[in-house]
């Protein structure tokens, strides 16, 4: 008995001493550690709250890094153009990024992890956003933060005039001349003005009459008859905003509907923050919310675009723990948690649960859930050299600012439909 028991402690220190010598190596081999790069956002800051729980459960040690969106960007070309592993997690911006990252090799596409993830419901996920982060079947992201267009408008003015909420591009005409009052300081529609700064703003616009930045095909389209009647509604609404509106940027648009001036004000509902804060709005009391209203084909035609999507690094050495991470970073409760740090989640379900009705106005619930079935994916040119076509885009706004209608108008469009035609021709 005495032998076996020395022979059986004699293995045990072997074994022991084996352990300690490769096993522990090996243990923290297999522990993976991976990089996430990400925009400031209220995503963020719920992710840093509960990320401790993440990794804990799952073993992966996350190195969270958020910035602004300029150095988001900078940090994923760097990785991508060297072929670099440091990245495995990027935030990218569906609208500026996609084509351009996609062209490059950046992305690992997801298909076959969201296949596999029986409880994750990509389905949930608003239509638009699933299509904006997607190129043909290839799912190249995952959407975390939507912004989409929306009309706000100041309920006292509205009382105050005898007027009610248009839903038809017709009646926002009608209301813009019974509600502009100069003599009283007091006008129909704060809208960006400035063309570059409008290109986005107009989206909406655009599909509401039938046009696009671009045709199916990928080709320019800013000088067809729908798009320069859109671009000539849009200015001419400008026209019943207070004076200088045409060369304005969003910042004077926010003062000018905190401080009462106007009667409606139309762009992105992640603006909201904005005019609901009694200390930063002195209408927020009077605050409406609602869609943008129906266009000229007769349904409802406003943007609902991913300002921000998680994407798996395509040179990442750790996939698989990187997929587990946007996993849990998108799934239902961290949707949740982020919509309370004043996220906009992309998931329809999630505006429904009782923890956010207590912290978001209903309007504006309704109008957001209701943009993300009706949006459409894209407010700016989703071509490969996009700023360089918005900017072309933006002269033609401007043009329709400064007055011009009919021939006129197209004989610019023309000209610039030009140039944008052959940027899109050097990038096939």
């Amino acid at each position: 008995m005495k032998k076996r028991i020395g022979l059986f402690l004699t293995v045990l220190f072997v074994l022991s001493v084996t352990l300690f010598a490769t096993g522990a190596k090996e243990t923290i081999a297999q522990k993976e550690e991976i990089t996430v790069v990400m925009g400031t956002s209220g995503n963020a800051n719920a992710i840093r709250k509960h990320l401790s729980g993440f990794e804990d459960r799952t073993g992966i040690k996350v190195n969270l890094e958020s910035y602004a969106a300029a150095d988001v960007q900078n940090k994923v070309n760097i990785n991508g153009a060297a072929g670099s592993s440091e990245i495995d997690v990027f935030a990218f911006q569906p609208t500026t990024n996609t084509k351009s990252y996609f062209a490059n090799g950046y992305f690992e596409p997801l298909n076959k992890y969201i296949e596999v993830s029986k409880s994750y419901d990509y389905e949930d996920f608003f239509p638009s956003a699933r299509s904006s982060t997607s190129v043909d079947d290839t799912i190249i992201g995952v959407p975390y933060m939507v912004e989409g267009e929306i009309m706000w408008y100041n309920k006292d003015i509205l009382k105050r005039y005898g007027i009610s909420v248009p839903t038809t591009f017709d009646e926002m005409l009608a209301v813009a001349e019974k509600v502009y009052d100069p003599a009283n300081n007091v006008y129909a529609y704060t809208l960006r003005g400035q063309g570059n700064n409008a290109v986005g703003a107009i989206a909406g616009f655009l599909y509401g009459f039938g046009a696009g930045f671009f045709d199916e095909n990928m080709n320019a389209a800013i000088n067809t008859p729908e798009a320069l009647k859109a671009i000539e509604f849009y200015a001419t609404l400008c026209m019943y905003g207070p004076p200088g509106m045409q060369n304005t940027k969003h910042s004077d648009g926010i003062n000018w509907f905190n401080n009462g001036l106007t009667a409606f004000r139309v762009d992105s509902y992640a603006q909201s923050f904005n005019h609901n804060d009694p200390e930063k709005s002195s209408i927020a009391q009077d605050l409406g919310y609602a869609m943008l209203p129906r266009g000229k084909i007769g349904t409802y035609t406003p943007y609902n675009t991913v300002g921000w999507a998680y994407a798996v690094s395509a040179t990442s050495k750790h996939k698989d723990a990187a997929w587990k991470f946007i996993e849990w970073a998108s799934g239902y409760e961290m949707e949740v948690e982020s919509m309370m740090e004043g996220g906009f989640s992309a998931r329809s379900a999630v505006w429904n649960d009782p923890r956010i009705a207590e912290v978001v106005n209903p309007e504006l619930m309704a109008v957001v859930q209701q943009t993300g079935e009706f949006g459409y994916p894209y407010s700016l040119p989703n071509n490969i050299n996009a700023v360089e076509v918005r900017a072309l885009i933006g002269e033609v706004i401007d043009a329709a600012q400064s007055g011009l209608r009919g021939s006129e108008l197209k004989a610019v469009a023309d000209k610039i439909n030009a140039q944008i035609q052959t940027i899109l021709d050097s990038e096939k």
